[in-house]
């Protein structure tokens, strides 16, 4: 009851999908909830870097999550920590670390991502979860 499991399939390469993943010019394009806006982001793409960035509310209000990451191999894995510096909504508390993998697996043009994040401190933080990441992977399937 605490991990999430997202396949999706993107009509992409797999260096572009890295790309969107690594690069924080391409993560304010998609990264976070459909309400939300992701006005900066930071990532330092090394094993012990530091990766952070900043979604605003349709009130105003700024979340930012940040994390570092613990694996890195090049277009076709990545792993980080993911925390919340102050409590979102209701269910997702301040810095509650959780671990977030992907995988990428090139399929001719196009690239299928495994997407896995652990440790969430509930099921309402999952279910909350969910449904921003699928809003960020519907997000970056347009952008790409």
């Amino acid at each position: 009851p605490d991990e999430i499991r997202i396949t999706r399939v993107f009509e992409a390469p797999r260096d572009l999908v890295w790309s969107a993943w690594t690069r924080p010019d391409l993560l304010v394009n998609w990264f976070g909830c459909a309400a939300f806006t992701t006005t900066r982001a930071e990532a330092d793409v090394r094993e012990g870097g530091a990766w952070r960035v900043v979604m605003r509310a349709p009130d105003g209000t700024d979340y930012p999550a940040f994390g570092s990451y613990t694996s890195v191999r090049a277009v076709e894995h990545l792993a980080f920590t993911h925390q919340w510096e102050k409590q979102v909504v209701e269910v997702n508390p301040a810095n509650h670390r959780t671990l977030v993998t992907i995988d990428l697996f090139a399929e001719g043009n196009r690239t299928r991502m495994e997407f896995r994040q652990r440790g969430l401190a509930t099921v309402a933080s999952r279910d909350s979860h969910i449904g921003g990441w699928c809003d960020s992977m519907d997000a970056l399937a347009q952008s790409l």
